[in-house]
């Protein structure tokens, strides 16, 4: 692959046109991939030893119409979730909307996870940022469906530096939502490679507090 579609989404993310390095509502370009891997640290417990959770995500451009993808990792409450999903266009100008299907196990039941993501390039401030909503579904054989959405509100600050606050929201249709903010700052380490901190506060039903720390990889 030629260097310069492998910086592709590096150049979009530092200069060129403000998306995020998680597609959201952008498709990756054909043949580009990325990767993260993140791990979120939540309040110590009573007995002083800190609980966490860890995620990884990839996604990779097989064709301009399709991006492939995995979604693995736990949640604050222990749970495991492995997903492969699938991304295909459908609507690309203005205000963006991509269809998702999911397919994997959920806390070790098959699953499957349809989605919708709708997002759009905006100018905040006189800097250049993004807006994405994110909505999904799990569906599992005798559990109500759970429902996640994540609104992103994305600034690039710098030719180096991006930022974003996203509220996240979800849980199954029988019981209470949980609802939390999270924000992160984002440092370009090399072309390739960013380096994530982030900060979320549970608002009602999730961690109070947690500290998130993640690395982003293009290639």
């Amino acid at each position: 692959m030629q260097r310069p579609t492998r910086l592709l989404c590096a150049m979009i993310l530092c200069a060129l046109f403000p998306v995020p390095a998680l597609a959201g509502a952008w498709l990756r370009d054909e043949g580009a991939a990325f990767l993260s891997f993140s791990i979120t640290l939540e309040e110590p417990q009573d007995w002083g030893a800190p609980d966490g959770y860890g995620a990884f995500y990839g996604e990779y451009g097989l064709t301009p119409d399709l991006t492939l993808g995995l979604d693995l990792g736990t949640d604050e409450s222990g749970k495991s979730k492995a997903f492969a999903f699938a991304v295909l266009p459908f609507k690309r100008d203005g205000m963006l909307i991509n269809f998702e299907i999911g397919a994997g196990v959920d806390d070790g039941d098959p699953a499957l996870r349809p989605g919708v993501s709708i997002g759009r390039p905006i100018t905040l401030a006189g800097l250049g940022g993004w807006f994405n909503v994110d909505t999904r579904a799990t569906i599992t054989q005798g559990h109500d469906p759970v429902f996640a959405s994540d609104i992103t509100l994305g600034l690039i600050t710098s030719k180096r530096t991006k930022m974003f606050v996203q509220l996240q929201q979800g849980g199954p249709m029988s019981d209470p939502d949980w609802l939390r903010v999270a924000s992160s700052v984002i440092w370009q380490m090399t072309p390739d490679r960013h380096l994530e901190l982030g900060v979320t506060t549970g608002i009602t039903g999730a961690e109070s507090l947690g500290l998130k720390l993640g690395i982003w990889q293009e290639f």
